[in-house]
């Protein structure tokens, strides 16, 4: 018998993307060049305009080096500051895109040897989630914009003694839940390739891919709108998680990248092109 998904999340606080250094005590605030040092350490430079590192303090996240190879330690603890509202621990990238494009998020992560689960409870923890924010066409700002829940999110939890992750799938602004897709299972002390493919869309034509550790076809895959808005939505990587879990918890990343893929187009696409190729040259005949 399959495992049940592990729970995800409940509710989200309104996260604020803007300038977000890192904050070194309650007086003293971290500068963007700063912020820039940890970001190089997991982002290409083209992303940097748009990414932030988003931690409570100094102590939460730390530069790590295996042979040639340098990651990000992101650790949420008990009695840590609450950042942006919440328990978190993360990076967050606000990559440009309108509905219709199909984007690539992908990236490495390890959950240590060490790393304390909150089994048997499994209350939301997010190790990955996109975000929809204030559409800026429209003249939204944060103050006024709804708290919700990212319609996109992975979550970490601890079923049958196994480490997993699962998916939570579809739009968060009415009744209706959100698809849970898993458990696919992971190794403590191993490093994880995880890659998420996004076909961004408010409507049923909308879908998402998860492939783990290079695998050829889908881990997981969902089907439907995955927009709260219509507005680009950010992309979170790190630690979030429910504010009563007490436990002293470690998520190394690395190699964050993000690309958009051609969207192939259909055999109605391409019939509606020659149609339009068509008229064109009906009427340049007969102008000329």
């Amino acid at each position: 018998m399959r495992a049940a998904p592990i729970v995800l999340i409940a509710c989200v606080a309104v996260v604020v993307v803007g300038y977000l250094a890192i904050t070194g005590s309650d007086r003293e605030q971290g500068s963007r060049e700063e912020e820039l040092e940890y970001l190089r350490v997991v982002l290409p430079d083209e992303h940097l305009d748009v990414a932030h590192v988003e931690v409570s303090s100094r102590e939460a996240v730390i530069v790590g080096q295996e042979g040639a190879d340098r990651y990000l330690r992101l650790r949420v603890f008990p009695g840590q500051t609450r950042k942006n509202n919440g328990v978190r621990a993360e990076i967050s990238v606000d990559y440009p895109f309108v509905p219709g494009e199909r984007v690539r998020y992908s990236w490495r992560f390890r959950v240590p040897d060490d790393f304390v689960t909150d089994a048997p409870a499994n209350r939301w923890w997010v190790i990955g989630q996109w975000h929809d924010q204030p559409d800026q066409r429209l003249g939204e700002s944060w103050d006024s914009f709804p708290s919700r829940s990212p319609p996109i999110v992975l979550g970490v939890g601890e079923l049958e003694g196994r480490v997993a992750i699962s998916l939570g799938y579809g739009p968060t602004t009415g009744p209706a839940r959100q698809q849970e897709l898993g458990p696919l299972w992971i190794e403590r002390g191993k490093w994880h390739d995880l890659a998420v493919e996004i076909y961004w869309s408010n409507d049923a034509d909308g879908h998402a891919e998860l492939y783990l550790d290079n695998a050829s076809e889908p881990s997981l895959a969902a089907q439907g709108p995955n927009m709260n808005n219509a507005y680009q939505h950010f992309w979170k990587v790190g630690q979030y998680r429910h504010p009563d879990i007490r436990t002293d918890n470690q998520l190394d990343i690395a190699d964050l990248r993000i690309r958009k893929i051609e969207v192939e187009s259909t055999d109605a696409d391409d019939k509606d092109n020659n149609d339009d190729n068509s008229s064109r040259k009906r009427r340049a005949g007969s102008q000329e």
